[in-house]
């Protein structure tokens, strides 16, 4: 998977954000926020295939979590971003 370069994160107010306009015309825009973890992840994943093994490796490389919980983390993560279109 990767992510789709047309999203860009945005700070805005403070908060790492990236909108999302809805698919159909009666789909509202969403906001997809990001805390520090998100955020790392994104930008050491931009451009980059990778796998849910990846997305656990960045976890446990960078935060003290044992890989279950960062494996819990990652599966949430990509699901987030695979739910509102940000992976291709």
């Amino acid at each position: 998977m990767k992510i789709n370069t047309k999203y860009k994160v945005r700070q805005v107010a403070g908060e790492n954000i990236v909108l999302v306009q809805g698919r159909n015309p009666g789909d509202m825009t969403s906001v997809v926020a990001f805390n520090d973890s998100s955020l790392y992840l994104w930008n050491s994943l931009l451009d980059k295939d990778f796998e849910m093994e990846d997305v656990v490796s960045l976890l446990t490389e960078r935060y003290e979590v044992d890989e279950a919980v960062a494996a819990k983390d990652a599966e949430s993560w990509i699901k987030t971003l695979q739910e509102k279109g940000l992976l291709v």
